[in-house]
């Protein structure tokens, strides 16, 4: 069991627990070599089912398959981001323990949130070499980083906050599903819709940004506050 709280009992703040996470899933890297590896599955899907989309398509496509894929790979975390503790049953121990609720939610997001990023950088240059006209050029790295942050920011908010509410029962992940894509489809469709402004060095591209942060930070704001009523 002490494998299941030993990230939690190490400090009360939220860096720290963030931390001890990041290092328990560096050390066993199951979740990131699954994750990873589901991420060149569907690179190589891309590439063999739409190689011969036409050039005036791409712009259009390329950020469509970005959102999908880090959509299905940030279901596939989170569906394993509280296994350790259920595995191990110490939900119990989790919640006696002196440690700060939202610092708990913040180790989680953060592992989440690390594991998507990863992807992302998988993807992204991955889907600019097989669909070479999805941009033109002069987009900004800047920019696409940014995008890319921000979205799955607002992801690993919403989803790291629901799995942990339906991480004690049985089905959790046909039900994590269902309730996950209906709430960060707006995330999701903001982030397509910046990601194709940034590829076609669109000058609004920033103000669409602005807008995702501001939605992070509610988020954020509500998953921390939340998180302690979900997870019991």
């Amino acid at each position: 069991e002490s494998q299941g709280i030993s990230g939690w009992i190490c400090a009360e703040d939220q860096a720290s627990c963030s931390r001890n996470g990041l290092r328990q899933e560096l050390r066993e890297l199951e979740l990131l070599i699954t994750s990873v590896f589901f991420t060149v599955v569907i690179l190589a899907l891309y590439a063999v089912s739409f190689a011969e989309m036409s050039k005036s398509a791409q712009p259009k496509a390329v950020p469509g398959m970005l959102w999908i894929a880090l959509a299905f790979v940030g279901a596939l975390t989170l569906t394993r981001v509280f296994e350790r503790e259920r595995e191990a049953d110490t939900f119990g121990a989790l919640l006696a323990a002196p440690v700060n609720r939202v610092a708990m939610y913040g180790a989680k997001l953060s592992v989440t949130l690390a594991v998507l990023c990863v992807c992302a950088a998988v993807l992204v240059p991955g889907l600019l070499l097989v669909f070479p006209s999805s941009g033109v050029e002069g987009w900004s790295a800047l920019e696409m980083l940014a995008t890319v942050l921000l979205g799955c920011a607002g992801f690993a908010a919403v989803g790291t906050l629901f799995a942990a509410g339906l991480a004690h029962g049985g089905g959790k992940n046909v039900l994590l599903s269902v309730v996950l894509y209906p709430l960060t489809t707006p995330v999701l469709m903001m982030s397509l819709v910046a990601t194709q402004r940034v590829l076609q060095a669109h000058p609004g591209a920033w103000d669409i940004l602005a807008k995702i942060a501001a939605v992070d930070v509610i988020l954020l704001i509500v998953g921390g506050a939340l998180f302690e009523s979900v997870l019991v």
